[in-house]
């Protein structure tokens, strides 16, 4: 037993200490407690603006570290620009000579968060990917506006760990 417990101690201290130059937490200042939300669509699609605000506000409220406020009473602006809306046909049908049946949708974006007060910026990032794959139904529209919510949600998800979450 006391063989076990000399190999054990010391092999936990290395362990231990493999992991000590890592952060786990928030990359927020402590100072930093809402966020007035902001999208800009500049894709030439669209309403997808509309799709992406619904979910970083669902992403934000799930997160819960920051509450969301109107512009005039948040400590900071989370700003996400839509740059590119792009689909790509993943899969044909055959029969039908070159009509694609599946595509993936990817939403091109970038996000600055920064202080409300002074316009510093905490946060930036140059492009985040949002994307969705969906199957050609009736019609492409209808394709594209049931798949949309799906690339807003793996958008928002990804920017507000970008803003929230340390590693």
């Amino acid at each position: 037993m006391k063989l076990f417990k000399l190999f054990l101690m010391p092999l936990a201290v290395v362990l231990f200490a493999g992991c000590s130059g890592y952060r786990v937490g928030s990359t927020l200042p402590e100072d930093v407690q809402t966020v007035s939300l902001h999208v800009v669509n500049n894709t030439d699609e669209p309403s997808i603006e509309v799709a992406v605000m619904r979910a970083l506000r669902a992403e934000i409220q799930m997160d819960g570290r920051l509450q969301i406020r109107s512009e005039n009473e948040a400590d900071t602006v989370l700003t996400v620009t839509l740059n590119r809306f792009h689909l790509t046909p993943l899969a044909f049908d055959r029969r039908r000579g070159s009509l694609a049946r599946e595509y993936r949708m990817v939403l091109s974006a970038s996000s600055v968060l920064s202080r409300q007060a002074d316009g510093e910026v905490i946060v930036e990032s140059p492009e985040l990917l949002g994307e969705s794959e969906f199957d050609y139904s009736a019609d492409l529209t209808s394709a594209k506006f049931a798949a949309l919510p799906s690339a807003a949600d793996d958008l928002a998800r990804k920017a507000v760990s970008l803003i929230t979450t340390a590693w």
